[in-house]
């Protein structure tokens, strides 16, 4: 029963990411090693809880980064309310014959590179804050400073073993 009730939680979330694609992402890594703090867009989520996504590395170390890390997505979408925070572990994919699966980053103006992440979602923390439609300025003051004091909906999913 528990299986049907985290497939349940997953499919929410794979829902959320996909609506919103667009995240934060960082991680706990020696700054050394480059791999910045960066704005993603979701590939996939696989039914395991995996998410897939480019990211931009600037130093030649990240080749040295061979084990996994732990990392943060966090999901927000202008204007809903709404907010999605995983934490889990993550590594960057390898190609078989070149190392680093990653491509050039010269169209952006950077460059860097872009690398491919995965990361298997441990922990997810959604809220949502539903904000009603108002015509009055006076409405939408006295809401946007209710929102200081009240507590959104707010919900914790634990997928680690």
């Amino acid at each position: 029963m528990q299986y049907l009730h985290q497939d349940r939680n997953l499919d929410f979330l794979k829902e959320k990411i996909k609506d919103i694609k667009i995240a934060l992402f960082k991680t706990e890594l020696n700054p050394a090693l480059q791999l910045p703090n960066n704005i993603i867009q979701t590939l996939k989520v696989e039914d395991d809880g995996t998410v897939w996504f480019f990211t931009s590395c600037n130093g030649k170390q990240v080749e040295n980064i061979d084990s996994s890390f732990y990392a943060y997505l966090s999901y927000q979408k202008k204007g809903s309310g709404c907010r999605l925070h995983l934490s889990g572990k993550a590594c960057l994919v390898k190609n078989d014959n070149d190392g680093l699966f990653s491509m050039c980053n010269y169209a952006k103006g950077s460059y860097g590179k872009l690398v491919l992440v995965k990361m298997k979602i441990m922990q997810a923390e959604f809220s949502e804050n539903k904000i009603p439609e108002t015509n009055s300025w006076t409405e939408k003051l006295k809401l946007s400073f209710s929102h200081l004091f009240l507590h959104p909906a707010h919900r914790t999913y634990n997928f680690s073993e």
